[in-house]
């Protein structure tokens, strides 16, 4: 009798509880707690950080410098690091570094090093120019100018085979400041692994200064300040210089860039953008404010006040001014790698320069220095 009397409420009890639970398990699915589905993925790894490398703390390279400098990587929200800038010296230690991925960009590299890493790695892409004219000097001692009878003003074929046989010093053999001797001796018909001597000397201008000064060279290819430096102190004098218009068939050429691989900046989309972005700022600060440019490059190149002004003569307008990279300078620059052996083919402007990265970084933005 008790039992026929509460079945009817203990069935009542038994679905009412299985409605609970049924409530609970939907709250708690509905919360995501027990959920499966991951969330979406977006750019996980555009995380606004890069670590950069340069290829040297000089001339080609003070966009860098400036936006270090200036805060200008800071002020587009991005971190790059190491500070002070990682060295990768010479061309081929550069390649390698960002065919590995012990650098994820050459913040300041060669057009003519990522010619050589696409060789290995088609997945790289030069994102923006810096530095839009070659800032290569063959600079001499006094002694080799008694010895030539040659001046500054000696025509350029008179001035190239004055330094067969003689010792030349480069930062490397393999890279640009090696492939400039060879790029002046193949236009005479002259071979300079044959018929000079490239000497390594360092990749500062304190190193090249004393290479000279010790008479362990007779004659320098470097960038600038070097020649500068070697005139200053009265050691010398810039006897080949392509932005003083001595090499006409290098007028234009496109020098320095900031290249990566395209794998990277799929996943960083927002990084390299805030990076394109801080170059353009540094760019825009070296033509709006020269001369405290030249300060920065000397706070890093530890060159006198003479020195500087007399640079900056020449390098104002070897910068560009904008980071999208110029079509015409990069086939010049193609050329010119072709003719000194550093590359055996380059490749089409539109296969390894990426014009939508900067052209994205860009609109509508105006730097402000």
């Amino acid at each position: 009798m008790y039992w026929q009397q509460h079945r009817p409420l203990t069935r009542c009890s038994f679905s009412l509880l299985m409605l609970i639970l049924v409530l609970i398990l939907f709250a708690t699915s509905a919360c995501g707690g027990t959920s499966s589905t991951p969330p979406p993925s977006g750019h996980s790894q555009d995380n606004m950080r890069l670590k950069v490398a340069v290829d040297s703390l000089s001339a080609p390279f003070l966009p860098d410098l400036v936006a270090l400098d200036k805060g200008y990587f800071q002020a587009q929200g991005l971190t790059v690091y190491p500070t002070p800038f990682q060295l990768e010296p010479t061309s081929p230690q550069m390649a390698e570094a960002i065919h590995s991925g012990a650098v994820e960009v050459a913040v300041g590299g060669l057009l003519t090093e990522a010619f050589l890493v696409s060789q290995v790695d088609a997945d790289v892409k030069v994102i923006g120019q810096l530095q839009v004219a070659f800032p290569n000097d063959i600079t001499v001692s006094n002694k080799f100018l008694q010895q030539s009878g040659l001046s500054e003003s000696s025509p350029l074929e008179a001035k190239v085979k004055a330094l067969v046989s003689k010792k030349i010093g480069v930062i490397s053999s393999t890279g640009q400041t090696g492939g400039f001797v060879s790029y002046l001796f193949h236009l005479f018909g002259l071979n300079a692994s044959k018929d000079a001597t490239l000497v390594a000397v360092g990749n500062n201008v304190s190193a090249a200064v004393a290479a000279l000064k010790t008479g362990r060279v007779d004659a320098l290819s470097f960038y600038k300040p070097v020649g500068e430096a070697i005139e200053t102190q009265g050691l010398g004098h810039i006897f080949i210089s392509p932005l003083h218009g001595d090499v006409p068939q290098m007028q234009g050429q496109l020098n320095s860039v900031f290249y990566a691989k395209a794998s990277l900046i799929r996943a960083k989309p927002n990084t390299f953008k805030a990076l394109v972005r801080a170059m353009a700022m540094a760019l825009a600060f070296i033509q709006k404010h020269p001369d405290q440019a030249i300060k920065i490059l000397q706070k890093y190149t530890h060159i006198d006040d003479k020195t500087a002004a007399a640079a900056a003569q020449h390098l104002r307008a070897s910068y560009a001014s904008t980071p999208v990279v110029n079509e015409q300078g990069y086939n010049i620059t193609a050329n010119f790698a072709l003719q000194t052996g550093a590359v055996k083919k380059t490749p089409p402007f539109s296969a390894l320069v990426d014009t939508q990265t900067t052209a994205q970084a860009l609109q509508g933005f105006t730097p402000q220095v």
